[in-house]
């Protein structure tokens, strides 16, 4: 249970549902259904023969230290990724930019939150608010807050060695604490004070601004279109566009 409890926590998540799914869908493609956890990588590398080029996507989130090594053997195995539904959270912070080429169809979304960089910079205030709605008993709520620090600063560590080792920008882990503060003056705009928030950045930024390249986004303009946010009620989720953001750091 407390390892569930970890896992939620540092996935910035509620619930995660053990592995994702992988399926062979033809001889050249494989599809990855679910939160990403350990060991999805070796699921993935089981599956993989020379004839597959392309990963199919739908997951909401899972660990970041799982999809950091989901995305090193999809950069290894050189795969495309197409996205069928979804890509948040930690899919689209390790797995999606690490693709050899990212499709983004029309009625698909790219979604980042906070990274493993921002999450440590959290004030230990915040980190026990964080504790404290996960369950965690008031008297091991020190210990536990001091154990979720290190945890934070340690997964932040491998979070820049893995943008190093892609040659991803390091303003790709940071930028969403700008785009979020904007959101929360777009909240007021709709009955929806609690909807989660999510970042959609452009295939020219993530090409420009942070060195991610090979990106189809389909529809993206139309559908941020006129405000720049795209609100899905099914979902409780706003996913804001670049407006937050001047150029490149």
């Amino acid at each position: 249970m407390k390892r569930f409890l970890w896992v939620g926590v540092m996935a910035g998540v509620t619930a995660l549902a053990g592995a994702a799914d992988f399926s062979r869908v033809d001889a050249g493609s494989i599809a990855m259904r679910g939160a990403i956890a350990d060991g999805d990588a070796d699921r993935l590398r089981q599956l993989y023969t020379h004839e597959t080029t392309l990963l199919r996507i739908n997951s909401d989130g899972g660990e970041p230290l799982a999809a950091m090594q989901l995305g090193r053997l999809v950069r290894q195995l050189r795969l495309d990724l197409a996205i069928d539904t979804v890509c948040a959270g930690s899919c689209a912070l390790y797995v999606f930019p690490a693709a050899y080429r990212k499709h983004i169809p029309a009625d698909a979304v790219l979604a980042l939150q906070e990274s493993a960089f921002l999450r440590a910079q959290a004030r230990p205030a915040q980190m026990r608010r964080t504790l404290v709605d996960a369950g965690v008993a008031a008297q091991d709520l020190n210990r536990e807050t001091q154990a979720l620090a290190a945890r934070l600063a340690g997964v932040a560590v491998q979070e820049a060695a893995f943008a190093a080792e892609l040659g991803i920008a390091p303003a790709f882990y940071r930028d969403f604490r700008q785009v979020a503060a904007l959101a929360d003056v777009v909240r007021q705009r709709f009955p929806d004070q609690d909807a989660a928030v999510y970042w959609w950045p452009a295939a020219a930024r993530l090409q420009r601004c942070y060195g991610i390249a090979g990106v189809e986004e389909g529809a993206r303009a139309a559908r941020l279109a006129p405000d720049d946010y795209l609100y899905v009620p099914a979902l409780s989720a706003l996913v804001m566009g670049d407006h937050a953001l001047q150029g490149c750091p």
